[in-house]
C-alpha cells in the first residue's frame, strides 16, 4: 500500500420539504465551509433529498466543487413537486431571499424554455434590485446564456456576471 493515497471527506446534505412533502424549498450540500458559498436558481423542483441525488443535483454539486465553491444551495423559482401544476408560496420566497443573502455568488440558471417566462423574469428583476454583483448565469458552449445543468451543451460550467449579459 505504499504506492496508494486515501482521501476522505464529508458532505453536510439538507433536504427542505413542506410537511406534507409536497413542496421542497432547499437541498443544499456543504463540503469546505471556509470556501465561497453559491445559490443555484432553477425552475423546477426534483425529489433528491438529503440521501439520494438526481441527476441534475449531481451535476450542480460537481460543477460547484469544480469552480472551487465550498457549498451550493438548490432552490427554484416553484417549489411544487407536481410539475403539472406550478406553484410557489412565502415559504418559498423567504427561502430562496435566506439563501441568496448568504451566498456569495448567485447563478441564475433555469434555462431559456419558454415556459414561464413571467415568472422567471419577475424573480430576476427582484434578484437584480437586491443582489447586483452577486447575480451570474451559466453560459453553454455555444455561448448562450441562462443555461440549465442538465443542458447538454452545459455540463462544464462557464459562469458569467449577469450583468454583462443584460
Amino acid at each position: 500500500m505504499n504506492n496508494t493515497i486515501e482521501f476522505t471527506s464529508d458532505i453536510k446534505t439538507t433536504a427542505v420539504f413542506s410537511k406534507d412533502h409536497k413542496k421542497r424549498y432547499l437541498l443544499k450540500m456543504e463540503w469546505d465551509a471556509k470556501k465561497a458559498k453559491a445559490c443555484i436558481i432553477m425552475t423546477y423542483p426534483s425529489t433528491a433529498n438529503e440521501y439520494e441525488l438526481d441527476q441534475t443535483s449531481m451535476l450542480v454539486r460537481n460543477n460547484a466543487v469544480a469552480q472551487g465553491y465550498g457549498s451550493i444551495s438548490i432552490v427554484n423559482v416553484f417549489c411544487g413537486l407536481d410539475l403539472t401544476k406550478p406553484e410557489t408560496d412565502r415559504t418559498n420566497s423567504s427561502v430562496i431571499a435566506e439563501e441568496c443573502a448568504k451566498a456569495d455568488v448567485i447563478i441564475v440558471a433555469y434555462g431559456r424554455g419558454t415556459a414561464h417566462t413571467e415568472g422567471k423574469e419577475q424573480l430576476k428583476e427582484a434578484l437584480k434590485k437586491q443582489f447586483k454583483g452577486k447575480l451570474y448565469t451559466i453560459i453553454d458552449s455555444a455561448g448562450a446564456p441562462f443555461s440549465h445543468p442538465l443542458s447538454p451543451r452545459a455540463r462544464v460550467w462557464a459562469v458569467e456576471k449577469l450583468e454583462n449579459i443584460d
